[in-house]
């Protein structure tokens, strides 16, 4: 499961470089609402003409799993930092001043047929952790 969310990350990282927002490698760990949130952040981008560039920072740690016995849903809960990935425009320009920073991050993970993927993501505002 805490693969499946770095794996998230990593693949949201490598196509916000481009923005492109058809790249199937978005589909590798996500899957349901989280796929959706992450689509549409890619395809605002692509279509303002901004792509994202550096590399956010994780700590990422499993806080339950359901069913105990035989889990196959887990919460992963992080403390995400986004000050180094930014969002420039097409001309190299850095899109704004406006820094990022920590944000609580809650995912869902959910296995089927052997494969974990996030399938629920809520990213609170900078600050929240």
């Amino acid at each position: 499961m805490l693969a499946a969310y770095r794996g998230m990350w990593a693949d949201w990282v490598a196509v916000a470089e481009t923005s492109d927002y058809q790249n199937p490698r978005l589909t590798a760990h996500v899957s349901g609402e989280a796929l959706s949130l992450i689509y549409k952040a890619v395809y605002a981008n692509k279509r303002d003409g901004l792509v994202t560039r550096g590399t956010p920072t994780f700590s990422p740690w499993v806080s339950a799993l359901t069913p105990t016995d035989d889990p196959n849903r887990a919460t992963v809960v992080d403390c995400a930092d986004d000050g180094g990935w930014l969002h420039y425009r097409l001309d190299g320009r850095l899109e704004d001043q406006i820094p990022g920073g920590r944000h609580h991050v809650q995912a869902l993970a959910v296995e089927t047929s052997g494969t974990w993927k996030i399938d629920v993501l809520v990213i609170d505002k900078v600050g929240s952790c």
